[in-house]
């Protein structure tokens, strides 16, 4: 079953770290930079989802305040594309932000965590693909589409970093980074932010290896790699919700510390976190522990936030 809009709705419907590194990721895949006696018209880009166009024009416009984007609608529909563009000084800060020209094919990987978080979340948006096995069907699979097969490498080395482990391929006029392993799937939508798209990996996991247990939950709490793949998502959740507001300037020095550290390793146990720090585990768990109770308490991760 084909899920890409849901995970693409997921990533737009967060709060993106680094807005440059995403737009960059869409325009590199989507956009074109028609040019005409030597000078560029404009840039423009489509996509099969209308939100895509809605939420990169919202984004562009928090960096580029007032710019004039034309939007609209081609095709019926398979073929229905949403578009749009943007000419003159908008178009010419909004190359500056992205680092985009007409006449240089390679981009500069990405080096610190939220820019690669960012800009992997804009590539996926921009032509993502990520499919799950329907009732009876097998088949997990999830790609990115970058037009630069040198790129892809550089980008398929900084995810192995984190580990995230996808295979590289050249198709057509694009490169791909993909997998077909549910496992590498859940680390990579851990990497991005993704923590619903991720337990809904999970859930399906352990509903077709222990087909037959009516109680799902169960079979969370006696599988230590599930369960930790779980309270990691919930545990970044609770830390992204508590920095964007500020809320982690009462906590001591070692607290925010190790809050960092998980935003860091999304996907480490919590002993990998404590080898790394140098601290107890029991330490990092109670910390890790201690963001989710108090995002809850402020309205997040399971509260409402109003």
């Amino acid at each position: 079953m084909d899920r890409t809009h849901e995970l693409i709705s997921e990533i737009i419907s967060g709060e993106e770290r680094d807005i440059g590194a995403y737009l960059s990721a869409v325009l590199r895949v989507r956009g074109e930079l028609p040019v005409k006696g030597g000078r560029i018209e404009c840039v423009q880009a489509d996509s099969a989802y209308a939100d895509v166009i809605a939420d990169f024009v919202n984004k562009a416009r928090k960096l580029i305040p007032g710019a004039h984007f034309e939007t609209g609608r081609t095709g019926s529909g398979e073929a229905r594309k949403f578009f749009f563009r943007l000419e003159g000084e908008g178009m010419e800060k909004l190359l500056d932000i992205t680092g985009l020209t007409p006449f240089s094919e390679q981009a500069k990987t990405p080096a610190n965590e939220e820019e690669l978080t960012s800009y992997v979340r804009g590539l996926f948006a921009g032509g993502g693909t990520y499919t799950l096995p329907g009732e009876g069907e097998r088949g997990y699979y999830m790609e990115l589409r970058i037009p630069d097969f040198e790129e892809t490498e550089r980008l398929k080395d900084a995810l192995a970093a984190r580990g995230v482990n996808f295979e590289s391929a050249l198709r057509r006029a694009d490169s791909l980074l993909y997998s077909r392993k549910s496992e590498e799937i859940c680390n990579m939508l851990a990497f991005m932010g993704a923590g619903n798209c991720a337990i809904e990996v999970y859930d399906l996991q352990v509903r077709r290896t222990e087909a037959g247990r009516a109680n799902r939950q169960a079979n969370y709490l006696t599988s230590n790699i599930d369960k930790a793949m779980v309270k990691a998502a919930s545990q970044v959740e609770a830390i992204e919700y508590l920095l964007a507001r500020g809320l982690e300037e009462k906590e001591d020095a070692e607290t925010r510390r190790i809050w960092r550290a998980r935003l860091e390793h999304k996907t480490e146990s919590a002993s990998y976190l404590a080898g790394l720090m140098g601290v107890s585990k029991s330490k990092v768990v109670r910390r890790l522990e201690r963001a989710i109770e108090k995002a809850g308490l402020k309205g997040g991760v399971d509260g409402s936030d109003n």
